[in-house]
């Protein structure tokens, strides 16, 4: 069961980090609706790098991206979570800890 977690795990990573990616990459080519440097000096060039309609294509993207590193990230999440809580006793929270204060140390005999 840990194997196959590890590896799961392993493999969400991986396609998380590939999701940042593609998120850094469309965010930095998302098209401003200002018109850019043209705007500012009254004339609005035509800025059709990716084609007249790319910028919807691009937004919807973009929003598939985001709301897929939101998903990845809660589900990372609670597979590592599951994975601690029952391997090895370790305690699911701070408050499932023993409270009982460790001994002072003796001091030394003369």
């Amino acid at each position: 069961m840990l194997i196959a977690a590890s590896f799961l795990v392993i493999m969400l990573d991986v396609l998380f980090v590939i999701v940042c990616l593609l998120l850094i990459f469309m965010v930095v080519i998302t098209p401003s609706n200002e018109g850019g440097i043209a705007g500012a000096f009254g004339g609005m060039g035509s800025d059709t790098f990716f084609g007249t309609k790319a910028h919807q294509h691009i937004s919807k993207f973009t929003m598939g991206l985001a709301i897929s590193f939101l998903v990845l990230a809660v589900l990372i999440n609670i597979i590592l979570r599951d994975a601690k809580s029952g391997a090895g006793g370790a305690p699911k929270t701070i408050l499932d800890k023993s409270a009982a204060p460790e001994k002072a140390p003796e001091p030394p005999k003369k």
